[in-house]
C-alpha cells in the first residue's frame, strides 16, 4: 500500500460532505425562506378599480401638491416628507416642481417616468398579491374607493385610494411585512382643469433609450448582469440605456406593483472615496447616487423612503436606488452579484450560513 492510500481513503468521507452540503445549500435557497414569499390568491375584484385609475391619468387634466412620505429615520423623529407641484396634462406629460419653487418645473412623460400606475405595475401587482375592493372612503374630504393588496398570509402589503368622481388616484401607502408604514403619497388641494400648466417649464426625455427584448439578450451575451427577476416577486418591467462620458449605463427598474427598486450599472470600478464592501442594506452613496452618473438624481427625486446602496463586483459597478420597504430592496440587493462573487464564494458564504466556518 502506498504513502497516499490512506490520504485518499480519508478524503472520500469529506468529498462526499462537501457534496451532501452543496445540495442542501441548492435546496435551502430554492426554498421559500417565509408563508409570505409565495403569490397571494385572490378573486382580485379591485383590479378594476386601479385600471380605472391608470385610465384617468392618460384623460383627465388636474393640479395638486403631491405629499410623499417616508418612514421614520434612524434617529426615531418624525417622519420625512416631501411636497411637490404637480400638473397633469393628458398628450404633454407631467409637470413636477418643489413647492415653493414652481419655476423650476420639469415635465415627464408620466407613462416612461413609471410616475402612475400602467400595465406594467398592474401585471405585477396582480401577480403578487390578491388585490380586493375594500369599498367606499374619504381621503381629505374627497370620496374615494379604498382597494388593498394583500399578502399570502393576509397582511395588508399597500392601500390605494381612488377618486370616486375622476377616478384620479388620490393615494398610495406601502407597508413593511412587519406592518410598518414604508412609504406613501397623496394628493390634496386637487384642482381640475389646464390652467396651472407651467409653459415655460424645462421638457426632458425619457431616461436613455428603451431595451428591446434582443438587447436586452445581447447585453446578457455580452454578460451584463440584467435579470427578469431579482426575487420572485420582483419582475422587470423597463429597462433603458444611455452613455456617460462615451460609457454605457444601464438602469432596469424592477417591482412587485407596489415598490419600485432601479438598479444601474455601469462596466468599471469605484474611485478611492467609496467603499467596495458588500452592501449591507443601508450603507452606499448619497442621495441620487452622485459619483456615477448624474443623472440618478432625477429617477425619484428626493430621498424621502429612498433606499440607497453602491457596490463593485466582476468589473461592474451597481448603484441600487429603491423607494421600497428595506426588506425588499435588501432582497434585490442581495440577488446581484457581490464583491468576491463566483461559484466559490457562495458555496463559503452558504457554509458560514450553516455554521461550519
Amino acid at each position: 500500500m502506498s504513502a497516499e492510500e490512506p490520504s485518499s481513503a480519508n478524503s472520500a468521507p469529506v468529498t462526499i460532505l462537501v457534496v451532501a452540503l452543496l445540495c442542501a445549500l441548492l435546496l435551502t435557497a430554492a426554498a421559500h425562506p417565509q408563508p409570505t414569499a409565495v403569490p397571494a390568491e385572490g378573486g382580485d375584484d379591485g383590479m378594476p378599480v386601479l385600471h380605472r385609475a391608470a385610465a384617468a391619468e392618460d384623460e383627465v387634466a388636474y393640479s395638486a401638491v403631491r405629499e410623499i412620505t417616508g418612514p421614520e429615520d434612524t434617529e426615531g423623529a418624525e417622519e420625512r416628507e416631501l411636497r411637490v407641484r404637480v400638473v397633469s396634462r393628458p398628450g404633454d406629460g407631467i409637470a413636477l416642481a418643489p413647492v415653493g419653487d414652481e419655476e423650476s418645473a420639469l415635465v415627464v412623460d408620466a407613462s416612461s417616468a413609471l410616475e402612475s400606475l400602467d400595465d406594467r405595475l398592474l401585471s405585477m401587482l396582480r401577480d403578487t398579491y390578491a388585490v380586493s375592493d375594500a369599498g367606499p372612503t374619504r381621503l381629505d374630504g374627497r370620496e374615494a374607493r379604498l382597494v388593498e393588496a394583500e399578502r399570502a398570509d393576509g397582511t395588508v402589503a399597500g392601500r390605494f385610494w381612488v377618486d370616486t368622481a375622476t377616478g384620479l388616484l388620490l393615494g398610495r401607502s406601502v407597508y413593511g411585512a412587519d406592518g410598518e408604514h414604508a412609504l406613501s403619497f397623496r394628493l390634496t388641494g386637487l384642482e381640475l382643469g389646464e390652467e396651472d400648466w407651467p409653459d415655460d417649464a424645462i421638457g426632458d426625455s425619457p431616461w436613455g433609450d428603451t431595451l428591446t427584448g434582443a438587447e436586452r439578450a445581447g447585453l446578457r451575451a455580452q454578460e451584463w448582469p440584467l435579470p427578469e427577476y431579482l426575487a420572485w416577486n420582483l419582475r422587470l418591467v423597463d429597462a433603458r440605456s444611455t452613455e456617460h462620458g462615451g460609457h454605457r449605463v444601464v438602469h432596469a427598474v424592477y417591482s412587485d406593483g407596489l415598490s419600485q427598486v432601479s438598479v444601474f450599472t455601469q462596466r468599471g470600478k469605484l474611485n478611492s472615496e467609496h467603499s467596495p464592501s458588500h452592501p449591507n442594506g443601508y450603507a452606499g452613496t448619497g442621495t441620487g447616487g452622485s459619483g456615477v452618473t448624474p443623472q440618478h438624481g432625477t429617477i425619484f427625486g428626493g430621498a424621502v423612503g429612498q433606499y440607497q446602496s453602491m457596490w463593485q463586483a466582476n468589473g461592474f459597478v451597481y448603484t441600487v436606488l429603491a423607494d421600497a420597504p428595506a426588506g425588499l430592496a435588501s432582497s434585490a440587493v442581495t440577488a446581484l452579484p457581490g464583491p468576491g462573487s463566483g461559484f466559490w464564494a457562495r458555496v463559503h458564504r452558504g457554509l458560514s450560513r450553516l455554521g461550519f466556518l
